[in-house]
């Protein structure tokens, strides 16, 4: 499962989309305050969609959700009909809070750090309510998040450390890629270091692995 933010471009049909569903449009010919009745819903769609829209992009690219995908994919393409038997954690769970600090802030930060890093994505930061300037690129900065996030996802679908730590083993790729990097399986290291900490409701601290 590989999922992302884009800015607005034009997409084929290898790369689905997912948008906000909007309120069917009433005829031309009904009265002006059914107009604005439809006018403040496709508002209040946009305003839900721009909410839950990182906390979903978060949940796509967690590496517990890839494991799951991998069971499914027998190709190079993610279908429709396997993206729609996906588990998803529900809206509802990342209302609830670890520690002092609600799941969804938390994440909804996290995304913007991890999205917000050029220009032409400013749209999306304004829908997140920052307005400030693009993050920079910082690789290290960027792993501790990830695996932050990482870490949190493994805990939202109930899956503790010992099973995290054999679904982390079943990523060759990024194992090779660490271990030629750094010497060692970094990435599982700090995932499964920063799952103790959000155990104990830290969501904050830095963790070394």
């Amino acid at each position: 499962m590989i999922a992302a933010a884009l800015p607005l471009a034009a997409f084929g049909n290898t790369l689905p989309i997912l948008q906000p569903i909007l309120p069917e449009r009433p005829p031309a010919a009904v009265d002006e305050r059914s107009n604005e009745r439809w006018h403040a819903a496709v508002n209040e769609a946009f305003s839900d969609y721009a909410s839950f829209a990182p906390l979903l992009l978060a949940n796509f690219a967690s590496l517990a959700l890839d494991f799951i995908a991998r069971q499914k994919v027998q190709g190079q393409h993610l279908n429709w009909y396997i993206v729609e038997q996906l588990p998803i954690i529900p809206a509802a769970v990342f209302e609830q809070k670890i520690g002092k600090t609600k799941i969804a802030d938390f994440i909804r930060g996290e995304v913007l750090h991890l999205t917000y890093t050029a220009h032409n994505m400013a749209p999306f930061a304004h829908d997140m309510g920052y307005d400030g300037p693009p993050f920079p690129w910082d690789e290290d900065d960027r792993r501790h998040r990830r695996a932050r996030l990482d870490a949190l996802f493994f805990r939202l679908y109930g899956i503790d450390e010992d099973d995290a730590a054999y679904i982390l083993d079943t990523f060759p790729i990024v194992r090779e890629q660490d271990e030629a990097a750094f010497g060692r399986y970094l990435t599982k290291d700090l995932v499964l270091a920063y799952m103790r900490a959000v155990a104990v409701g830290d969501l904050k601290s830095r963790v070394t692995a």
